[in-house]
């Protein structure tokens, strides 16, 4: 059974993309919180649709990574990158998208370990009202620290649903989820709409048995993670 009604948080990368993999996850008989990519061909559109179907929606906000050879896409924080130019690409996708909640990391293993350019996103998360979600995908990342230091409230994943895209680890990583909720509360899970053929499936399936158990579930702002 669920301990005092332990929150998941579900959190869907990659929008943009692709419009029919998205409406598998719009289609969730729950709340979850979906992160469109900017400047890309549906970005808009994605946005669009996350907006009407009252799920939440983030920027998913790409950055450089560790790996130089990955390419985080148009619209992309890369090193070197002055402050007031990171602010306002910041600025400029959450307007191309027609306003967010907040904004997570796309790629950005190695902008994050940066502590002048952590301050710059977290600085404009705050100039535009939204929050900040670190994807944690380096746990060297400065924005905890960063955060304390300028007294503001961040979130922070803690599983990674499809890193391995099987039936069996998605499922092996939700109990994981479920078992941090339990501890801690809430789990703030990401996965991916390219994973539409996997997830969305997965959780409808399970969602009666989860809510029977008295799991409940959030968006990223409304959540008690931050």
């Amino acid at each position: 059974l669920a301990v005092n009604n332990a929150q998941l948080i579900f959190v869907f990368d990659d929008g943009g993309q692709n419009i029919n993999q998205l409406k598998k996850y719009l289609a969730l008989p729950f709340p979850v919180t979906i992160a469109v990519l900017p400047k890309i061909a549906h970005s808009a559109e994605c946005a669009s649709l996350v907006r009407q179907s009252k799920h939440e929606l983030m920027l998913h906000q790409p950055m450089q990574a560790l790996n130089r050879s990955v390419n985080p896409g148009p619209g992309a924080i890369t090193p070197g990158m002055g402050v007031d130019e990171a602010k306002s690409l910041i600025a400029e996708n959450i307007a191309e998208l027609g306003g967010v909640a907040g904004f997570n990391n796309h790629e950005g293993s190695l902008i994050l370990e940066d502590t002048v350019l952590v301050e710059a996103i977290l600085e404009e998360a705050e100039n535009q009202n939204v929050f900040f979600l670190d994807s944690k995908t380096s746990a060297a990342s400065k924005a905890p620290a960063v955060a304390q230091e300028l007294g503001t409230r961040i979130y922070t994943r803690d599983i990674f649903l499809d890193n391995e895209k099987t039936r069996e680890n998605v499922i092996a990583e939700l109990l994981k989820g479920i078992a941090i909720a339990n501890k801690k509360g809430y789990c703030i899970m990401i996965g991916h709409v390219w994973s539409a053929e996997l997830i969305p499936a997965i959780l409808t399936e399970l969602y009666p048995v989860l809510a029977e158990k008295g799991d409940t579930f959030s968006v990223v702002s409304k959540s008690r993670a931050g």
